[in-house]
């Protein structure tokens, strides 16, 4: 006779215990690992991030517990955002001291909000602090996934997908240390949200369905303040309110539930769900070319610019195989997983309704961002978990079935009735296992009252159990770990991340704020905004909290890339003086707009420096894609570096990876013409050799000592550039512009002569 499969909590939770433990310890090994290369992930006993959004979230810490919160907003957005400006061009009530926002404690972002009540144990090293915590919140979500699972009866599910979860490269390389950021409780609050949905679901009583309705809502509450993202609020709780309609709860407690969730996650956020559902998706989903229309209501063409998420890598949509890829490397493993979940689903989709929301976020990973591929992942750990569930339920059965049948020493009738007896349990433990339920039976889970329901055992009651149901459990929880430590090398477990910042430059971001006016202001390219304002207290014109898509950044990026430097020169000018406010004011037409940002009109009122680093080279690509977009038509013509793998140089030729190159002709492959050939070092041509060749390609090497240790292939537009010349070549016009600092091949710093 089959016996109703009856899970022991306390053993259960050991083990879930033990999957969080393992999340944990793996990326707490990633800081040791840090540890021992001080040089290479450290600043002084700063830990460096592995995300340029983490100063952001850091210097939010600092200031709270400072008490100046809220009082250092000029630091980013210049000049929009500074007091000088609002007073020139903004009407009075957007200046009136009165109508400042009051900032409270909801105000500060969570994660910051913890960092800085954390922060004193570690002796205020805020990145220290924020360091430290990644394991612990990239790690929780295992616990709500796997109690979930664990209620509706297939606990190998649970922990699997947190595994999975967990260690799969979407999410691990989000996670892990030094990326201080939302993403670390991502996974968390959705999982938590629908565990607290299921339960009120399954509960037995009124008075638990309004409690964990309303827990629900404040899970969202949390997430909210969390992510700012009011989208989730309405999904759940659309959600809520299916998943009691089919579970047959009163109509009456459905309404009283539905209004403590509202109440609970605060119905402000709620109201807003519906726009910011759409603008969420629009950002991820909707990645075209331009940004903005180009026509308007009165008939005038203004400028059109370009969209800035065409160039960010985490908004990239990729195909199929590489969004698994990204979860278990192995893709038929992958499928195997994807498809067993949705085979599952068909039985058990009444108790899979509160996982939607995440479910439909991980499927837009196939069409939209990558940065979904981390809802995906658990899922495909859910159905290898049910799966092994079958496996080893049917194998110790049949294994068992096998010894009952060495003791039958009857008559041949009755052996095989026995063994047909052993056929029907196995298909009986199968199909239990497939469905939650044995063959025959009927689900009902509620009464006439809405309080009866599903057999199911709650968690927090431990089960008393025999040898036998013992000994399977521990099968299951064993076939697990063996199963797991099998696929482990499938998954991003061995992966350390590396500072999204070298330490080298970094250094240099704390010399810069020893040589300039505190009241200064500097212009760059927009990833290191957040570090610089962290680090150096200076203001900066953009960043990466949305400011990158302003138009602004088309113009820094125009006089980056110019080979004029009074264009440079007069777009500085005009960016300290009207900001993104004065482009969009004077937009009439991209001729005019053009012609009123080179005369520009005002003279700064703070210092202004430009500042240029390493990392810029690389992107010098994206920068190109935007500085050179036709204003007018549209579409941009992007150039940038070629770096040559070169493993032999000599006075008369350099063999490099698919190019020998004749340094006496001034040849390529005895085809492609070079016009020069530079060495540089420190910033500082040593040796410029011209070939005659009226057009062509010019290489530039970067000399350390005696060594080359870099070849760059550029053409004609990108070596007369403003950045080329400054940064690498160290040339510069005297008149417009006074070298501040030279930190090559890090950084380098210009004051700009107003």
């Amino acid at each position: 006779m089959f016996h109703e499969r009856k899970y022991n909590y306390w053993l259960f939770a050991g083990v879930l215990l033990v999957c969080f433990m393992v999340s944990m310890g793996v990326r707490f090994q990633q800081f040791d690992a840090w540890k021992k290369s001080p040089a290479a992930y450290f600043v002084g006993e700063r830990p460096l991030m592995t995300t340029l959004d983490a100063p952001f979230w850091l210097r939010n810490a600092r200031e709270y517990n400072e008490g100046t919160y809220g009082q250092n907003d000029s630091l980013r957005n210049y000049p929009d955002n500074t007091k000088t400006f609002k007073e020139l061009f903004l009407p009075q009530k957007y200046t009136d001291p009165a109508q400042v926002w009051n900032y409270g404690i909801y105000d500060v972002p969570l994660l910051s909000f913890l960092i800085a009540h954390l922060s004193p144990l570690f002796d205020f090293n805020y990145y220290l602090t924020g360091t430290l915590l990644i394991p612990v919140l990239a790690s929780l979500f295992i616990l709500p996934m796997g109690i979930y699972f664990f209620q509706i009866g297939i606990p190998l599910s649970g922990l699997m997908g947190g595994l999975i979860g967990t260690f799969a490269g979407g999410y691990y390389m989000r996670s892990s240390i030094g990326r201080i950021d939302t993403d670390m409780l991502n996974l968390f609050f959705p999982t938590m949200t629908a565990l607290l949905i299921l339960s009120a679901s399954l509960a037995k009583t009124e008075r638990s369905i309004l409690a964990y309705s309303a827990g629900s809502g404040f899970s969202l509450f949390l997430f909210q303040w969390w992510y700012n993202k009011p989208g989730f609020t309405l999904l759940f709780f659309i959600v809520l309110v299916f998943s009691l309609f089919i579970h047959r709860i009163r109509f009456r407690t459905i309404l009283l539930s539905a209004l403590l969730f509202l109440l609970f996650s605060k119905i402000s956020t709620f109201m807003s769900g519906p726009s910011s559902l759409t603008n969420f998706l629009q950002g991820y989903f909707m990645i075209e070319e331009f940004s903005e229309k180009n026509l308007i209501d009165n008939g005038i063409v203004p400028a059109t610019f370009p969209n800035v998420a065409t160039t960010i890598s985490e908004v990239d949509s990729v195909p199929m195989d590489i969004v698994f890829s990204r979860i278990l490397s192995n893709i038929l493993i992958d499928w195997i997983g994807f498809v067993a979940f949705f085979v599952m689903a068909v039985f058990r989709w009444r108790f899979l309704l509160p996982l939607v929301p995440m479910l439909a976020l991980g499927i837009l990973s196939f069409q939209s961002s990558n940065r979904f591929i981390m809802y995906l992942a658990p899922f495909i750990g859910i159905g290898l978990g049910w799966i092994l569930i079958l496996v080893i339920e049917g194998g110790f059965y049949l294994l068992m079935g096998k010894v009952t049948n060495n003791k039958v020493k009857k008559e041949s009738k009755i052996v095989k009735e026995e063994r047909l007896k052993i056929k029907d349990s196995l298909w009986t433990v199968l199909c239990f296992a497939a469905t939650g339920r044995h063959i025959g039976s009927t689900m009902k889970d509620t009464d006439s009252k809405g309080e009866s329901r599903t057999d199911k055992y709650p968690f927090w009651k431990g089960n008393e159990i025999g040898k036998f149901e013992l000994a399977r459990q521990w099968s299951l929880y064993l076939a697990l770990g063996v199963f797991f430590w099998a696929i482990s090398s499938q998954t991003a477990i061995s992966f350390v991340p590396g500072p999204s910042i070298h330490p080298r430059l970094y250094a240099t971001f704390l010399e810069v704020k020893k040589r300039v006016p505190q009241d200064s202001a500097l212009l760059t390219w927009w990833d290191y905004g957040f570090a610089l304002n962290d680090a150096t207290g200076l203001m900066t014109f953009q960043d990466g909290g949305g400011l990158q898509h302003q138009p602004k950044n088309v113009f820094t990026a125009r006089g980056l890339i110019s080979p004029d430097a009074d264009e440079l020169y007069d777009i500085t000018q005009f960016l300290a003086t009207e900001g993104n406010l004065g482009i969009v004011n004077n937009n009439t037409s991209p001729e005019a707009l053009l012609r009123v940002v080179r005369n520009p009109q005002l003279k700064p009122w703070n210092p202004i420096y430009l500042f240029f680093t390493a990392d810029m080279t690389g992107k010098y690509g994206a920068i190109s894609k935007i500085g050179s977009w036709d204003l007018k038509k549209g579409g941009s013509q992007p150039r940038g570096y070629q770096n040559l793998a070169c493993n032999k140089i000599t006075n008369d030729e350099m063999n490099c990876r698919g190019a020998k190159i004749d340094l006496k002709a001034g040849k390529i492959n005895n085809q492609i013409a070079l016009k020069r050939l530079l060495f540089i070092r420190d910033g500082k041509v040593l040796r410029e050799q011209e070939f005659g060749h009226h057009q062509g390609y010019t290489l530039q090497l970067l000399v350390s000592g005696q060594q080359v240790v870099e070849v760059q292939l550029i053409d004609e537009v990108v070596f007369r550039s403003n950045y080329n010349q400054m940064f690498l070549l160290g040339r510069y016009r005297k008149d417009l512009f006074e070298e501040t600092y030279n930190a090559f091949p890090f950084s380098r710093l210009y004051r700009v002569k107003f």
